[in-house]
Formats: structure tokens, sequence, C-alpha cells
């Protein structure tokens, strides 16, 4: 679907619109919220990170709220082993950052130059990560070349410190079995209607109170508010997330997304059917900067023929994010806020503090040159520190090895009848899918969701933008489709399908803007129309613009305008534009 400026203009009016009157809403809470006051609670969505290393869980639930502001608390279940000590807040960021890792994302193929010859390159190519050394220079990793000046090691520029934070909540933790509604009836709050009846069947679990200061908390709208995590751990095993105690504050429907993150394994759920959500498919470029209405009127879709179904929409090692990638990968400090403090605590001595290797010849050259001026007591001085240095290296060093984990993500929309049991998860065959690289003139791309092939599953999206330049060589290789060239002027960001509990379910079709085939939906199977060979936009794509040699690319904004003008035109406006380019150019130039 193709949008010229004023219905682009009258698109987003009709965005506006709906997102005041309301989208249809979305949520699940593994517990339930009370108010001091009468008026009704909602929860629209929730995120719960799942943090396992043998033994040890660590769990963090972020749920939204809408409701009173003033004098409410929510009320969660934990295990037994669960103590006062073992409760913390987290941050936002740190949900936050996993939500935009996974999540389903938008990318866009550029046709590289036909006449370049060069390897074709993509944009997760780049490295993402902190460049620096590798530890060498302070023995703790590849040698110094010999005449070399020592460089600090990248290790002692890591943050490694877990992030927690204070004040949000107030937290009482009753015992098991305890008489939660009495509890909140002696201190002001009034329980949801059927609380009782709905906490009988876990009276084996600690319910644990946090009371809410609605000062510290952030608005997202009118009374809606998006609540910070709340941590715990524990040694017992936790494989069911209570998520029906959530139905008791539950509009129409719930939404929930659930992180998994396990040394060696994917996860899914073990008493609800598991499927893989369409991927590598080809969509419109309409859809780019409103993946989250696409998406949510995808999975409309996919629950009329898969109801009672969890999505499975990502599986990536942490070290990684994706192709591309929405985020930089976690860094060690969003791990250890996220648990892996937790574990640390059971690490011998012995692993956490690992002697330096010895100094190679070059190494000790080189650190007795950069010392050899200084005086005495400096001297001493910069010794005791460059052992430091090292010890700090190679602790932090193995501190990264400890923590490797296999990201997944689960993602489930229902309402009171889709959820007769709570969701219980578990570990599942390795998957790979999402990746495989486009073909040909229209980007056909192997859909194919593979098991035992390692954990690089994605959920991508793409789209288009061929060559749209004169082509002036001899053997022009077409459709090698790659990164957006520097000369590209366009906003360098992943579009993910995010926030999805205030996007509206209807105002994008995935039947118009789906291009490549979907049979079990009923998608994309309307045949494409033929373009000319070489020229213009593809389904909608924004494509780049350029005339003369296909070296001088004129790539923009301007171009993507152009493109929407259809293939003839567009080209006769590309060749306008190229000759009042170059005639100002000569005006400078005189």
């Amino acid at each position: 679907m193709k949008l010229a400026s004023p219905a682009r203009l009258l698109g987003a009016a009709t965005l506006a619109l709906a997102v005041l009157s309301g989208s249809r809403p979305a949520s699940a809470f593994p517990g339930f919220f009370a108010s001091k006051k009468a008026d009704p609670i909602k929860t629209y969505s929730t995120q719960i990170a799942v943090m396992k290393r043998g033994t040890d869980t660590v769990v963090s639930v972020m749920p939204d709220y809408e409701g009173p502001l003033e004098g409410f608390a929510l009320i969660m279940l934990v295990p037994a082993d669960v103590t006062a000590d073992k409760v913390t807040t987290l941050k936002r960021d740190f949900i936050d950052r996993l939500d935009s890792l996974s999540a389903p994302r938008f990318h866009e193929y550029w046709e590289q130059d036909p006449c370049d010859p060069g390897p074709v390159e993509q944009e997760w190519e780049r490295n993402l990560k902190v460049s620096g050394a590798a530890g060498g220079d302070l023995g703790g990793g590849a040698p110094t070349p010999e005449g070399a000046a020592l460089k600090p090691a990248k290790e002692l520029f890591l943050d490694v410190n877990a992030k927690q934070k204070e004040g949000e909540y107030k937290f009482t933790l009753l015992d098991a079995g305890a008489d939660v509604t009495a509890w909140l009836t002696s201190h002001g709050y009034k329980a949801p209607e059927g609380a009782a009846a709905a906490l009988k069947p876990y009276a084996a679990l600690k319910p644990l109170v946090a009371e809410v200061d609605a000062k510290r908390i952030e608005l997202v709208g009118g009374d809606r508010a998006q609540l910070s995590p709340v941590r715990f751990a524990t040694t017992q095993p936790f494989d069911t997330i209570p998520s029906r105690l959530g139905l008791l504050n539950a509009p129409k429907e719930q939404e929930l997304i659930i992180y998994v993150l396990d040394p060696e394994s994917r996860y899914e759920t073990k008493n609800y059917k598991t499927i893989f959500p369409p991927t590598n498919v080809t969509i419109d470029f309409s859809a780019k900067e409103r993946m989250g209405e696409f998406y949510n009127a995808l999975y409309d879709l996919i629950l009329q023929k898969h109801p009672q179904a969890f999505l499975s929409e990502f599986a990536w090692t942490a070290d990684g994010c994706g192709q591309p990638c929405a985020t930089e990968p976690l860094m060690i400090s969003e791990l250890l806020s996220l648990g892996a403090d937790v574990f640390e605590k059971s690490v011998p001595e012995a692993e956490r503090h690992p002697k330096p290797p010895e100094l190679t010849k070059d190494q000790e050259k080189a650190f007795k040159d950069s010392i050899k001026d200084l005086k005495p007591k400096d001297k001493k001085d910069r010794i005791k520190v460059f052992k430091d240095e090292r010890a700090t290296v190679v602790e932090r060093q193995a501190l990264v090895a400890r923590h490797k984990y296999v990201v997944s993500r689960l993602h489930y929309r229902y309402d009171a009848k889709g959820l007769p049991n709570d969701p219980q998860i578990g570990t599942a065959a390795a998957a790979s899918g999402g990746t495989a690289q486009p073909k040909g003139k229209d980007g056909d791309a192997s859909t194919e969701i593979k098991s035992g092939d390692g954990n690089r599953l994605q959920i991508r999206y793409n789209n288009f933008h061929p060559w749209l330049p004169v082509i002036d060589c001899k053997d022009p290789d077409r459709y090698k489709w790659g990164k957006a060239g520097r000369d590209v002027h366009i906003l360098r960001k992943t579009w993910i399908a995010d926030d999805l509990t205030r996007k509206s379910h209807t105002q994008i079709k995935p039947d118009v803007v789906v291009k490549t085939p979907i049979p079990d939906l009923g998608l994309g199977l309307v045949a494409k129309p033929t373009l000319p060979s070489g020229a213009g936009g593809s389904g909608g794509s924004a494509a780049a613009a350029a005339a003369g040699k296909s070296s001088c690319a004129i790539r923009g904004a301007g171009a993507e305008r152009l493109a929407e003008t259809g293939p003839a035109t567009g080209v006769a406006l590309l060749g306008l534009l190229w000759a009042f380019r170059a005639r100002g150019r000569r005006r400078r130039i005189a």
C-alpha cells in the first residue's frame, strides 16, 4: 500500500484518534492489585524475566497499572524459601532492554551497487560492543607487540555492579497460607472480588505485599502507570507462573511476555502449545514505523487459527542481539542486575579470584620500559597498581565467561477463557530461523525454522529498496541485498513491535501489507505486480535514487518521495533533480 504525503498525514491523524479513543488492551500479572479506593483497577501488560543457573532461579516481574494513584498495593506469590533479603526492586531499564533485544523487528534491505564487485555488507556486521584491548597489555590475553605502548585493558572499564532501585515499594512478606484478604482489610485495602477463592490453590506459596509509593512511579498516560520490576530469588523449582491471579484485575484481554535466561537451553511452555510466528516475511514499507500495530493485527490472525498457543519469538545467546540488532547485546552489569549477582554468591573464591598468567617477555619488557624514568616511590606505586589491574582484568574476564546465557522470549495474549491453567515453562530443542539472507529480484528468503542448529531465532519482517541509479557497466550483478550506503540519509534505527497494549489492532491490515505468502493465515496469496527491470520501488518500499554513473548515488528522504510517484515518473523527476544539482554546482564554481 503506497501513501502519498497527504494520505500519510491523514493516516497519522487517524492513528492519533485511534490511540486517544483507546486501542484494545492486553496483559497478564502473576498476582493482583488492591486499592484503598473502590475504583476499578486494571493491569494491561506484564513482563517476567526468569533467570536460571543450577538450582537457583531469580524472577523479575514488571506489571503496569491503571486505577487510583494513591493507596494501592500489588500482591504476588513467591516460593516458600523466599525471605525479605531475597526481594528487591530493579529499574525498568533492565526489562526494557530485554524487550528491545528480543521483539519482532523490521529490517530494510538495500540493493548494493550492481557495478561494485566487492562483498555485500550487512548492518549487523558492525561491532556493537565496546572496542579496545583484549587484556593482553596487562597479561590477560594476547601478548603485546614488541615496542608497543602499554594500553589499559577494556575490562578495567566494565561496569560490574548490579543495580537496584529503592523507595518505590514497601515490602511485607507473609507466611505461606496466610489470610491475605484479612491483612489487606486491616491495612485499609480493598481486595478485588474473588481474591480469597483465587488464592486457595496457592496455599504453599508466600504472599508478598508491595505497597506502592505513588510519588515514585512513572505515569504513561492518565491514571496508567508503569511499575518497576519486583525481583526475588529462590532455590526451589520455579517452572509454573501463577498468572491466573492476574485475571482478578483483568480487562477484556491480557498479554504476558516471559523472558528466560538459561546457560544452555531455549524455553517453551509445556502445558500450552508453543508455535513460531511467521518470520523473514516481506511486508510493505508503510508498516515500518508502525510495527506494533502490524504485529497486533497479525497476532490476532494467529490466535484465530491457533487459540491458546504461546508464540516463541526469540532465542539467541546473550552476547548477540539478532540480525539486525535493535539494541546492543546485554552487558555484564545488566546480567548481574537480572540475577547473576545471586549466582555469584555460590561461586568458589578460587574461581572468583583467579591468578593472572605469567607475563610474556614482551609484556615484561614493555612494562619495565614504561617505569624506568620514574622516581623510586612513583615506581613502587606504579608496580602495585599494575599488579592490581592485572588481577582485576582476569577476575572480570572470568566473571564475563561465567555468565553466558540463551535468551528466550515467549508471548501470550488471552482472555479469561484462554488461561485454564497457569503456564509451565521448560527446556526445548534449539531453534534457528529468520536469519536467511534474501536472493533475487523479489528478495525471496527462507521462512523455515529449524531445530537442533543452535539458538539463532528471531522474528524479522523485511522490506526492499531496489537500486535506482543508472547502471553503467558491462556486466551488472543485480539484487545483492545488504545495508544502506553512507549516502542514504535515513534514521539508522531498527523499528520493533513494542508497547503493544497502547497500539491499535485495526489500523494496519496484514492482508494488505504482507507480500510473502503465508497460506496458514491466508496472507500474501495475491499475485505481485511486475515492475520494469531496474525501475524503482518494490511493494511500497521507499527506495534510493540517483543518476549518472552507479558510483555516484543520491539517496535519501527525497528519493523515498520520488519512488512513490511510480517508476517512470520517478526516473524523470530524478533526472530533473540531478540537473538542478549539477547546475547549482556549476554556479558555485563560477
